[in-house]
C-alpha cells in the first residue's frame, strides 16, 4: 500500500449528466465506513441547501449521480448517490460504490464443477461492468446451485471454498476506483504518513487512543466432522485444544470426490477455527488506506493489541480538515 501525505486535502466532485463540480468548497463533514460483513464503502456527506445559502453555486445533483473522493491524485471513494435528505438548511447525501449492487441483487445460478472460482466469479460480475484491476487465480472447482441468493453472498461462498483448499483468505474490494480481489497477505498497509511531500514520516500507529481488546473461546471449534450423503465421512481434532478449553465440534458438508480433497478440508477448517477469538478496536489519525479487510502490524502494550491483526470495520470522518478514523480488527 501506498504511504500517505496528510498535507494534501482531500477533494470532493459531483458527475451530473457529464458534467463535473468540485464540492470541497462548500460540504461540510466526510464520513466513510466499510465492513467484512458486507461488500463496498458507504459515504456520506452534508451540503447546505440552495434555499438557505443564496450565494452558493447552482449545479444539479440527482439520485444515481455519480460522486469522487480524491487524495494526492488518488481515488479514495467512486460510487453513486443512492440517497438525499432535505431540510430547510442542508441536504445529506449518502452515496455506495459499485460493489453495493452486489449486495442487492439476487440471482439463482448453477456452476457444475467445470470452472474454476476465478472463472465463475468473473461470470458473476460480467452484468455489472465494474471496472477491474486484478482477480487472483483460484483453480478450486465449484460445484453448487446457489437459489434466489445475493451476488455477494455468492461470491462470499466461492472465495470461503478456495480458501478452504489453500488456506488463507481471499479479499474483494475496490482500490482506487477498480475491483481488486486477492490473498489476504497482499493487504498489509504500511501506515507511515507525512505531513507533506518531502517532510519526515512517522508512523500513525504511535498515537493509538481508547484501545479495547476482547479475547473469547464461544467461537473456537477443536474438533471438525466431514459428512458426505448424512454419514461421516472423515474426522480430525486437536486433543491439546480438547483438553484445554472442552469439546467444541463444527460439522461441514462434503461435495468432492476424493479422501484427501476431505481432509485437507478438514485441517484447513480446524486451522481457521481453533483459536482463541481475540477482537481489538481503537481511534486514530485517519489514513486513506485503512479498510477492512486489510492487515495491521500492531503494538499497542496497554491492553495487549500486539501482532498482526485484520481489520473487520473502519468508520473515517473528515472535518474541518481534521481526518480521523476508529477501526476494529481480529487477530489474523
Amino acid at each position: 500500500m501506498e504511504e500517505e501525505v496528510i498535507g494534501v486535502p482531500h477533494q470532493l466532485f459531483l458527475t451530473n449528466n457529464g458534467k463535473r463540480t468540485e464540492l470541497t468548497p462548500i460540504v461540510g463533514q466526510i464520513t466513510w465506513s466499510d465492513s467484512l460483513e458486507e461488500l463496498g464503502q458507504k459515504l456520506d456527506f452534508v451540503l447546505p441547501s440552495t434555499a438557505s445559502t443564496p450565494y452558493m453555486p447552482r449545479f444539479d445533483m440527482r439520485v444515481g449521480d455519480i460522486v469522487t473522493m480524491t487524495n494526492n491524485g488518488k481515488i479514495i471513494f467512486m460510487g453513486y448517490i443512492f440517497e438525499i435528505t432535505y431540510t430547510e438548511k442542508t441536504r445529506t447525501v449518502t452515496c455506495y460504490d459499485p460493489l453495493f449492487y452486489l449486495n442487492k441483487s439476487k440471482t439463482t445460478v448453477q456452476f457444475r464443477g467445470n470452472k474454476t472460482a476465478t472463472a465463475c466469479i468473473k461470470e458473476l460480475l460480467a452484468p455489472f461492468k465494474i471496472p477491474t484491476q486484478h482477480i487472483a487465480d483460484m483453480k478450486t472447482k465449484i460445484k453448487k446451485i446457489y437459489n434466489e441468493q445475493t451476488y455477494s453472498e455468492i461470491l462470499r461462498d466461492i472465495l470461503y471454498q478456495a480458501k478452504r483448499e489453500i488456506g488463507e483468505d481471499y479479499r474483494f474490494q475496490m482500490e482506487n476506483g477498480k475491483l481488486l480481489i486477492d490473498r489476504q497477505y497482499a493487504f498489509l498497509i504500511n501506515t507511515s504518513l507525512e505531513l507533506f511531500t518531502g517532510s519526515g514520516k512517522f508512523d500513525l500507529l504511535e498515537f493509538i487512543s481508547n484501545p479495547q481488546r476482547r479475547v473469547s473461546i464461544t467461537e473456537l471449534r477443536n474438533s471438525i466432522v466431514i459428512t458426505k450423503d448424512d454419514q461421516v465421512y472423515t474426522h480430525i481434532a486437536d486433543t491439546g485444544s480438547i483438553g484445554k478449553y472442552g469439546l467444541l465440534q463444527e460439522t461441514i458438508s462434503f461435495d468432492g470426490n476424493t479422501l484427501a480433497d476431505a481432509k485437507r478440508q478438514a485441517l484447513s477448517a480446524l486451522r481457521e477455527l481453533n483459536r482463541v477469538n481475540e477482537e481489538s478496536s481503537f481511534d486514530l489519525l485517519g489514513h486513506d488506506y485503512v479498510r477492512s479487510g486489510r492487515v495491521l502490524q500492531v503494538n499497542e502494550p496497554k491492553t495487549g493489541i500486539i501482532g498482526q491483526f485484520i481489520i473487520t470495520s473502519t468508520n473515517h470522518t473528515l472535518a474541518n480538515g481534521i481526518h480521523k478514523m476508529n477501526i476494529t480488527l481480529k487477530r489474523y
